[in-house]
């Protein structure tokens, strides 16, 4: 044991009043083991440092500063088992400072053999967090792989940019972090490809990028056959062929394959034909829809949709019906920080905009509307943005000097000014 662990853990051993017989007894270690870890002829496992902690009556984590010396060995190499074991309880359970010296002290060893090993021991750590569901506090274990990997061709390296998309892909960082992964998706392993085309393809579905859908919808496809990610592969394929001037035919071919690899999916293609119909303009089918999707919990995916439509077809009434019905599913959008529901609402707030300019509440409905427009701009979502700006040009003989100051804003801002010219 390091001299000031050792003298640490002594200080409290006085404190209390114990000897090494009562430290044994009040925290479950074997006496024989207490002697040896004291003469220092055995390291003092993780496990037992929590043990010891509890028996004093001390904060979880009040040693740890102590512990990173016991994580080296007699040649001042850092042991694996104890480095391990410490970094992952210490990235767990939150204690960030102490997370950040046990890195530091892996990738600051001075032999490139050995750096290298501990790169590969904090990528199993960060393996297991991730997979354990805790993303979060294993995005610091990849940053530290990305930044630290001198084999730019390395498995661990191209799966650490993928996973640090992964967890921070609904964030401001997530463009970044994506264009990285399209650099390192070919060192990747297969299994980890086949997840990255899936989520590579989920987030340009979210933001509306259909052409980037259709390429890597059909990459997908084509890395697997059957099962869940076949299905989605299909499915987004067909999402990007409606908004891409592809024929209903290949669209509805698409939704029957795909509604044939499971039950989920079979569910989900009978709902995905209303709304391939819908999107090809027979909106006669809007009651059938709406009939389809009434009293299922997933509600709020149909209501933009049917709003939208019967705003064209002149339902007022059905659309102001709608509105009250599903009031609670509307508000539960608004609410929620899911990333599908908030690119409803987002698509819902338009659809209302829409029907509100269609009512005679212009001002109401364009302002509506161009909140929308800043909101898609934001987010990188400008099939969004532009259909808003057609609709508010379709009404600009009743916009005020107000709402046209906020649409040249939105059309002389950054990005959108090279969208628009």
């Amino acid at each position: 044991m390091n001299a000031a662990l050792y003298n640490e853990i002594q200080h409290f051993i006085e404190k209390k009043g114990w000897n090494k017989t009562k430290l044994a007894n009040n925290t479950g270690i074997h006496i024989s083991e207490i002697s040896r870890v004291f003469n220092h002829k055995q390291p003092l496992s993780f496990r037992n440092l929590d043990a010891i902690t509890k028996a004093f009556g001390l904060a979880k984590g009040t040693l740890y500063s102590f512990y990173i010396e016991e994580c080296f060995n007699e040649k001042r190499h850092l042991d694996k088992r104890r480095s391990e074991q410490f970094l992952y309880k210490c990235a767990a359970e939150g204690y960030e400072g102490h997370t950040h010296d046990i890195l530091n002290a892996m990738i600051e060893e001075k032999s490139k053999t050995i750096r290298s090993r501990n790169l590969k021991n904090i990528f199993s750590v960060a393996e297991k967090l991730f997979n354990e569901g805790k993303e979060q506090q294993a995005l610091p274990l990849y940053e530290a792989i990305i930044e630290n990997e001198a084999d730019r061709f390395s498995e661990h390296l191209a799966t650490s940019y993928f996973r640090r998309f992964y967890i921070v892909r609904m964030t401001g960082k997530g463009q970044l972090a994506l264009a990285h992964v399209l650099e390192h998706l070919a060192y990747m392993p297969k299994e980890i490809k086949i997840d990255a085309y899936l989520w590579i393809t989920a987030y340009y579905y979210l933001r509306e990028q259909w052409e980037e859908v259709l390429y890597f919808s059909e990459r997908l496809a084509q890395m697997v056959t059957k099962g869940e990610y076949y299905g989605r592969a299909l499915m987004y394929k067909s999402f990007a062929l409606r908004r891409l001037g592809g024929s209903l035919e290949d669209v509805l071919e698409l939704t029957e394959r795909y509604g044939r690899v499971n039950a989920f999916f079979s569910e989900i293609a009978e709902g995905n034909r209303f709304v391939a119909l819908l999107d090809f303009g027979r909106l006669e089918c809007v009651d059938d829809y709406l009939a389809w999707l009434d009293n299922r919990n997933d509600i709020f995916v149909g209501l933009p949709r049917l709003l939208e439509a019967y705003a064209k077809l002149r339902r007022f009434d059905d659309a102001s019906k709608l509105l009250k019905k599903y009031h609670d599913a509307i508000d539960d959008m608004v609410k929620s920080q899911e990333p599908y529901k908030q690119q409803m609402y987002l698509y819902f707030r338009y659809a209302h905009a829409l029907y509100l300019c269609m009512t005679n509440h212009t001002t109401e409905g364009l302002n509506e509307l161009l909140d929308v427009a800043a909101l898609a701009s934001q987010i990188g979502n400008i099939e969004r943005l532009k259909q808003c700006l057609l609709v508010y040009w379709e009404y600009r003989e009743q916009t005020t000097p107000e709402l046209e100051s906020r649409y040249r804003q939105l059309l002389n801002s950054g990005e959108n000014c090279k969208t628009f010219k």
